[in-house]
């Protein structure tokens, strides 16, 4: 009988080489039970090596591979319980969509009637219904994609390895695609292992994410942990929008400063960090607000005098470039905020609350 439990993956300080080109490096990760966990990064980061390295079809040079408590580092590609869709979505040339959807559910000994319901619920919710008897060579690269993608989530493997599913799709299906896949997740809990460009999707759909540069491992947590608190340069700029500033750490007495190399002095909360530590003060856009020129400090918040140099609209949201003193800054203001009423050139101050400063090491 099919184990039906939803299964945890481990990798142990994994290895791969192809062609003497060293793709990963010791790279090490557990995804729990029934978690929605995204590999992401730019191309040539080692992603897609990771799921074919998992899926048997990439040799391991060192390192060790686990399914619960089953190490399958060297078993056979159709002993590993996965299903892996490529990020070339492959599909069988002779078989018609609904064919080619069924394969999945081959092994499970479904009677046809209950195969053929199974199958046309799958093909609705990939807009797939009218190409049900179409062949591969008959659709566009999108529905090829949701072919494989609908193939590969309705097998019965209790790992589930999807390499940049959404790649060929408009910015709206892609959307749409990845809200229907994290609330399947959410009904199912199918354990899956997703890779993705796109740090927008993976906030949007991820349990936790890996970062992964260059083969090797930057930062694994929830999409919430590697966005407000990154630990290296790399991770805070992947994530989104980021206001790096260069100096170092000085103490006047107990308290704790950043002097930035233009001599703006900034106080920090971080007690814990290292004396003449030589590293990069970080925050986000929407970090920084407007401050009335009358209004009265209060509390820590520290005030910056600029000047507007850039203004760009991004939707919901405006964004300006800020001069402050030579340091050049990004402020996000929502659109309902009423103070949205600034020009190129025009002076101001802003605000910052020290709790929102992130020292990175250079």
């Amino acid at each position: 009988m099919t184990n039906t439990e939803p299964a945890s993956l481990e990798l142990r300080s994994l290895d791969v080489t192809i062609d003497h080109h060293q793709i990963l490096r010791d790279i090490s990760l557990s995804v729990l039970p029934g978690e929605l966990f995204v590999l992401l990064g730019g191309a040539g980061a080692g992603k897609s090596t990771l799921l074919r390295a998992f899926a048997g079809l990439d040799p391991v040079g060192s390192g060790e591979l686990w399914i619960d408590d089953r190490e399958i580092t060297h078993e056979a590609v159709n002993r590993r319980g996965v299903a892996l869709m490529l990020q070339s979505f492959p599909l069988w040339t002779h078989m018609n969509v609904a064919r080619n959807v069924a394969f999945g559910l081959r092994q499970e000994g479904l009677k046809r009637s209950k195969l053929r319901g199974r199958v046309e619920e799958e093909l609705a919710t990939f807009g797939l219904s009218d190409f049900y008897h179409h062949l591969p060579r008959q659709l566009s690269p999108s529905q090829q994609q949701r072919v494989a993608l609908a193939r590969t989530l309705i097998s019965g493997a209790r790992v589930k390895l999807l390499d940049e599913p959404f790649s060929a799709q408009d910015a709206q299906l892609r959307e749409r695609l990845a809200g229907a896949l994290k609330k399947r997740q959410q009904q199912s809990a199918i354990t899956t292992l997703l890779t993705t460009q796109d740090r927008r999707e993976a906030l949007r759909i991820a349990d936790r994410i890996a970062l992964i540069y260059e083969g090797e491992l930057q930062q694994i947590g929830t999409p919430m942990e590697l966005y407000d608190s990154p630990r290296n340069r790399y991770v805070a700029e992947y994530m989104g929008s980021a206001n790096l500033i260069d100096g170092e750490i000085e103490y006047a007495g107990d308290q704790p400063l950043f002097r930035t190399t233009n001599g703006m002095v900034i106080p920090l909360f971080d007690h814990l960090v290292k004396r003449a530590r030589i590293g990069s003060a970080m925050f986000r856009p929407h970090d920084l607000h407007i401050v009335s020129r009358d209004q009265e400090p209060f509390g820590d918040q520290i005030r910056f005098n600029g000047r507007v140099e850039q203004i760009e609209f991004l939707g919901d949201t405006v964004r300006y470039c800020i001069d402050l003193a030579g340091e050049v800054v990004w402020m996000d203001l929502a659109r309902g905020c009423g103070q949205l009423n600034l020009n190129i050139g025009d002076q101001l101050v802003v605000g910052l609350d020290p709790a929102h400063i992130h020292i990175l090491e250079n």
